[in-house]
This record gives C-alpha cells, sequence and structure tokens, in this order.
C-alpha cells in the first residue's frame, strides 16, 4: 500500500508588499503507517493448512488472509526455503512467519502473548509429529519412552524446516538428521536405510499414505508430539505497526474455530 504523499500549499496575500510565509514543511503531518505485510512460506506444501495454491489455498491460508483483511491490512504471500525465509526476515525483507513457539523460535521472534505466556487462544492451528518406521524396526513408541531400539545409535530424519521436531528430538539426545527438503525426501531416505525412523506431520504423512505403503513405512500410533503453530513477527515493530499484529492475532483468533477454516 503506498505510503500517504505530503502535500505542501504556499499562501500569498493579495495585501500589495505583504507575502504570507509557507507553512513549515517540519509541521507536516507525517505519513501514516504501512498496513502492507509480507508473509514468508516454505516451499513445501503441508495439505489441507497451506497449498502454497492461490487459486485453491489451504485452510491456513485462507484464514490468514480473512484476518488480514478483518484487521484492515493488506498481505501479501511469499514462498522461499525455510532458511531463506528467515533471512529475509533478520534483513526486513519479510514481516512474518508461520511457527511453533520453541525455544530458539521464542528468542528470535514475537508470538501472540497473553502476560508472559503464548496464547493459545490465537493459535492458528494445532498439528501432531508422528514418527514413521520401516515395517521391520522394532521402534515402538508409547507417548513417553522409546522402546525395541539403542537410543545412542537411533538417528532419526526430519524437514529441514520443522524446528520443533528437530529441537524436540535432540532434547530427547537423538541423533537428528534434518537435512531433507520434504517430507516425500525424508520417506526415501528412510526407506533407504540412510536414518533408522522419521519424524513428519501427521498431515503429511497421510497425504503420502501410498507412498508409505509402497516403501513398506509404519506411522507409529502415538505421535511423538501436538504443537499449536502461530502467527510470528519481527521484533522491534514501531508501536503502530505492533497494533497492527495484535488486531490481526486477535482476527486470527476470532475466525479460526469456523467450520470453512477447519481442517477436516
Amino acid at each position: 500500500m503506498a505510503l500517504c504523499g505530503l502535500a505542501f500549499a504556499l499562501a500569498f496575500a493579495l495585501v500589495p508588499g505583504l507575502v504570507q510565509a509557507a507553512p513549515s514543511s517540519d509541521a507536516a503531518t507525517p505519513a501514516a503507517p504501512s498496513r502492507h505485510w509480507r508473509l514468508c512460506l516454505a516451499t513445501v506444501p503441508i495439505p489441507p493448512y497451506l497449498t502454497l495454491d492461490e487459486k485453491q489455498p489451504g485452510v491456513g491460508e485462507r484464514l490468514l488472509m480473512d484476518a488480514a483483511k478483518q484487521a484492515g491490512l493488506n498481505l501479501a504471500f511469499e514462498v522461499f526455503p525455510a532458511k531463506r525465509c528467515r533471512l529475509r526476515m533478520v534483513q526486513g525483507q519479510a514481516d512474518a512467519l508461520l511457527l511453533a513457539p520453541t525455544e530458539g523460535n521464542l528468542l528470535e521472534y514475537q508470538f501472540p502473548m497473553r502476560g508472559a505466556a503464548v496464547d493459545t487462544s490465537r493459535r492458528i492451528a494445532s498439528a501432531q509429529l508422528v514418527w514413521v518406521k520401516r515395517q521391520d524396526s522394532p521402534l515402538e513408541w508409547d507417548g513417553y519412552r522409546l522402546q525395541g531400539v539403542q537410543r545412542a545409535t537411533l538417528k532419526v530424519g526430519t524437514r529441514t524446516s520443522v524446528r520443533i521436531a528437530s529441537e524436540s528430538l535432540k532434547t530427547m539426545g537423538l541423533k537428528v538428521d534434518d537435512t531433507a527438503f520434504d517430507a516425500a525426501q525424508l520417506l526415501r531416505k528412510l526407506a533407504a536405510g540412510r536414518v533408522d525412523a522419521a519424524v513428519i506431520l501427521r498431515e503429511e504423512a497421510l497425504a503420502l499414505a501410498p507412498e508409505l505403503a509402497r516403501q513398506n513405512l509404519l506411522i507409529v500410533p502415538q505421535p511423538l508430539l501436538s504443537s499449536d503453530f502461530y502467527l510470528a513477527i519481527r521484533p522491534g515493530l514501531t508501536a503502530a505497526r505492533q497494533a497492527q499484529a495484535e488486531a490481526w492475532w486477535d482476527a486470527i483468533g476470532k475466525l479460526r474455530d469456523r467450520p470453512e477454516y477447519r481442517p477436516y
């Protein structure tokens, strides 16, 4: 949205010999803050939330667009690899990302808060991370402990952009390979034995169910964890831009539970 231009008027008195001074530019009304927001999405679609298709947006993309409109904002999506999105945030070339509130993310970005805690009422969606293993793997997970495998030698694969997966696995003391570009590549690595197990979003696993069956892979019934995902913004905004972000977060919270924004 173009910033409002500044208009300067010069007034001259008609009385002979008298010229009225022009108003000082220092007293001009300051330009209104931009209401344009650039949201950077990673290059991997996560149906049904994110399709990266403007003609058939996912439920998450529709929620973000409609909430922005309700808050009086102009939203532009841009798509880059996850690491590039983070770099664009640092360089001020993007304004927002979609992230889980991991320890690292909370240090780097702003999330909707209520007091000292992240405000779950203003989340975009909740999702589960699940284990995927080869059919002949003895790996078991009861929701708390790994069984049937040697933790010291277990290597778990994740997608490069799913920080909550890699951080959670490292906290468990496991070796992590987070170099896979997308879920399909990660499953190929698992089938080839380059990792011992994989952790991906349940929606990704379900979307790739035929591929799992073809490669003799199984989803472990108990999820590794459930997490909320949020609109995260750059720190250090002006008061006016911060107010816009709060309005956007508020609109997300009000719209999210409507049927048209539910994944199923």
